[in-house]
């Protein structure tokens, strides 16, 4: 869909001196040059930096890493498995709690041991290690108890298996506030880890710890890391950091070279090439399906997809379809929380109707839409309410709940993301609180930061150099171009039913989705054009395209 801008909302930026250097010093095109003088680079900086951003060695990335923990003695908890060995993975109803859970059984199945896993019910049960869990895995007993993307600040539940002799290990990333689970081993980077390992999400958290204790053959370990690249997507952590994108281009690799059972009918099911598959099919089109079992059924469906057995293609099914209904749902909210306006709250919105599942996604698409703090939550049963905490660049979500944890039942999360649950007869409280506290938050508005570039200048050769600072995602944004537009364009309708155009600039092409009605009342308004270069495969042949994303506007003008 395009939409018209105002250019006071862009920064442009034109190739410079320093782009110049950098592309003398390290023999890279000027198109590459000015992409990593975007990302701060400079001509000074040392080859290995360089390197770092376009050939991220993964190896040597880990053997540097600190993830912030004395773990021996989980190592050889780990090693001392066996044949008669009973483990219970603990896992979380994401992604990537689904995609640590996974490797987690994993780790344990290479040990020769028996597992079981829990994944804790979204509705009912909600984030964490839950104390009634923990006492009937207490009462049925095992030999050790892995807890991922969750657990750090489960205080009591742990203490309950300790009690009961039974060794406790968590791998974990989210923000710590108070007091921390006396676990045997506690793995989390937010408490001292280095800058990358603070960046990862949790299944990396694990993948990265059981190769640097040599617990799995490296050979097996790297076919894992599809999984790694589903939940470091998915959690949007940064993929600024040199260690996120050489896992999510392993994990693409290993996806691409041979793709999991499951995750193979699921991408065939959805019409998506294995061999071509990149970060925004896997962003846009596998990973809602997989969070779709936690959002709406059970997240151990998604798990059972992750590994091999009985009726794939029947689980795969039906991933489709629960996705298919939280798109349905989702829609529905966001139509309703438009009708919300005028009802004295603005920040924290709230229906009992609403599906508690699905809350999160369209708390983020809000948020991002209008640029500013939302919290959404619907009640469970008569005596809780769940919500979800949204914050835009620079907020702070944790340091929100916290001012109201007195009042709160549970919560936690990131900086930008976070959750929470409150009795209901605290709920009008903390709503009221909640609300001001938001109020107060002041957003600094972010312009989209764009390359002047012409499109006629643009090849394949040239974007495939511009690729090699991929994967792009989270602080790692695609290339995002500005080209001036000089007053001559030919339009010609694109596709069936009138609603795109493409827009023939002399030698290139925009293709504009939906924007057909845009050229209809004349152009003088225009400025210039936000383009977005894609390869796309037909029939064997792949070209480069250009997709138009905005319309400048001269003025201040925007729709």
């Amino acid at each position: 869909m395009v939409v018209r801008c105002a250019k006071d909302s862009l920064n442009i930026h034109k190739q410079t001196e320093v782009s110049a250097q950098i592309a003398a010093k390290f023999n890279c095109s000027p198109f590459q040059a000015s992409l990593l003088e975007m990302r701060g680079l400079t001509a000074d900086v040392m080859p290995k930096e360089v390197e770092n951003w376009l050939s991220p060695y993964l190896p040597m990335l880990l053997e540097k890493l600190d993830l912030g923990a004395d773990n021996a003695n989980a190592a050889a908890l780990v090693r001392s498995l066996g044949a008669s060995s009973n483990v219970v993975v603990y896992g979380d109803y994401d992604v990537d709690g689904i995609s640590a859970t996974a490797i987690a059984m994993e780790l344990a199945l290479s040990r020769g041991a028996h597992v079981r896993y829990f994944i804790p019910h979204r509705f009912n049960q909600g984030y964490g290690l839950h104390k009634d869990v923990a006492q009937i895995i207490a009462k049925r007993k095992c030999d050790l108890v892995i807890v991922v993307d969750c657990g750090t600040q489960d205080v009591e539940s742990v203490e309950i298996l300790k009690k009961n002799g039974i060794p406790v290990v968590i791998f974990d990333h989210h923000l710590v506030e108070g007091k921390r689970a006396e676990s045997d081993t506690l793995v989390n980077p937010q408490i001292c880890g280095d800058a990358d390992a603070k960046r990862l999400c949790a299944t990396a958290v694990l993948w990265c710890w059981i190769w640097q204790n040599e617990l799995m053959p490296r050979r097996q370990l790297m076919k894992l890391l599809d999984v790694v690249a589903l939940a470091t997507i998915a959690d949007c952590v940064s993929l600024s950091s040199s260690l996120n994108r050489a896992l999510v281009r392993e994990g693409i690799k290993s996806i691409r070279s041979k793709a999991r059972p499951g995750l193979g009918l699921l991408m065939e099911q959805l019409g998506i090439s294995a061999s071509s598959i990149d970060t925004e099919d896997l962003a846009m089109r596998v990973i809602p399906c997989l969070n779709a079992a936690g959002r709406l059924y059970l997240a151990d469906l998604a798990v059972e997809v992750l590994f091999p057995g009985n009726d794939l293609a029947g689980k795969v099914g039906k991933l489709i379809a629960l996705n298919r209904k939280r798109r349905e749902l989702s829609t529905k909210i966001l139509e309703e929380v438009d009708g919300l306006a005028g009802e004295g709250f603005k920040y924290v919105l709230t229906n009992d109707g609403w599906s508690v599942g699905v809350l999160s996604s369209v708390a983020s698409r809000i948020c991002g839409d209008r640029n500013a703090p939302v919290a959404l939550a619907a009640s469970v049963g008569d005596s809780i309410m769940r919500g979800t905490l949204r914050m835009p660049a620079g907020g702070d979500a944790v340091g929100v709940l916290k001012q109201l944890a007195p009042l709160l039942n549970t919560w936690g999360g990131h900086r930008l993301a976070a959750g929470f649950s409150v009795k209901m007869e605290n709920w009008r409280e903390v709503r009221e609180k909640m609300e001001e506290i938001l109020s107060r938050v002041k957003v600094v508005g972010e312009k989209e930061e764009l390359l002047y570039w012409n499109p006629a200048n643009l090849d394949m050769k040239t974007w495939a150099e511009a690729s090699a600072l991929g994967p792009f995602g989270m602080d790692n944004p695609s290339p995002t171009l500005y080209a001036p537009y000089n007053g001559k364009m030919t339009l010609a309708p694109l596709g069936k039913g009138g609603k795109h155009v493409k827009v023939s600039l002399g030698p290139v092409s925009l293709l504009a989705f939906g924007a057909a009605d845009m050229f209809s009342g004349g152009c003088g308004w225009l400025d210039g054009w936000v383009y977005k270069p894609r390869l796309d495969t037909w029939r064997n042949v792949t070209s480069l395209q250009f997709v138009l994303e905005k319309m400048v506007a001269r003025d201040a003008k925007t729709d």
